[in-house]
């Protein structure tokens, strides 16, 4: 028989093992995309910063941010993070599935 409580227990033991965000990583993007207005320009800009073994899923995850997501911010960033480094798991897929639409939602106002 199974056991729901088990069960949920389980996922979220699972979801504690997941690399989060670096604090450092997260105020070095949010910092290059404020400053030039992007994350993958951003991304360029504080590159030197970063540690070489992370600097590819880190580009990475500024081109998905640009290109597929359409913007982020301190709020929402560790969850994208998640989103794109866990696309399996389904709480932090749909969490950027929301988020987009939000971001898409903020575009409409200003095109």
């Amino acid at each position: 028989m199974s056991n729901p409580h088990y069960e949920h227990q389980l996922k979220l033991d699972a979801m504690k093992k997941h690399t989060k965000l670096s604090s450092r990583n997260k105020t070095l993007l949010l910092m290059g995309a404020k400053t030039t207005g992007s994350f993958l320009e951003g991304y360029y800009y504080i590159e030197e910063s970063l540690y070489i073994d992370e600097s590819n899923a880190l580009h990475s995850f500024c081109t998905w941010i640009d290109d597929i997501i359409g913007g982020a911010g301190p709020a929402n960033i560790d969850m994208l993070w998640l989103g794109f480094k866990y696309p399996e798991v389904d709480r932090y897929s749909e969490a950027c599935v929301e988020i987009k639409k939000q971001m898409d939602e903020i575009k409409s106002y200003t095109a």
